[in-house]
């Protein structure tokens, strides 16, 4: 697909897909149209855009995402040597929903002080 339909599909602009390709995050193929060029973008594309911006909004870095994403590409660390970084994560995660939730609360109960006359 071409990048406005990837711009489309994400909600991203064309310079966040575009820097997002520059640093290694996702790929495209250089697909000719006449005289011009144009990037073409496949699922894997969509996919990972899902994925970063999912861990994007959990705390993860860019730099923690194409971490991941190269030890996975090149099979540089096994799932066992990646683990302790994701155990990580994954308390970070569980920290941050529990103050979600504590501050659900709150509000809750403020809204439910809260009388209109």
């Amino acid at each position: 697909m071409r990048i406005s339909e990837l711009c489309k599909q994400t909600g991203l602009s064309k310079d966040g897909i575009r820097h997002y390709e520059q640093i290694g995050l996702i790929q495209s193929k250089r697909m000719p149209a006449g005289t011009r060029y144009y990037q073409d973008y496949d699922e894997n594309a969509l996919m990972r855009i899902d994925i970063i911006k999912c861990g994007k909004s959990c705390g993860f870095t860019l730099k923690e995402i194409k971490h991941i994403f190269d030890c996975t590409d090149k099979d540089e660390l096994t799932l066992t040597e990646l683990r302790p970084f994701l155990l990580q994560k994954l308390k970070e995660l569980d920290d941050r929903a529990a103050e979600i939730e504590k501050m659900k609360a709150i509000i809750k109960q403020n809204l439910a002080g809260i009388h209109c006359d």
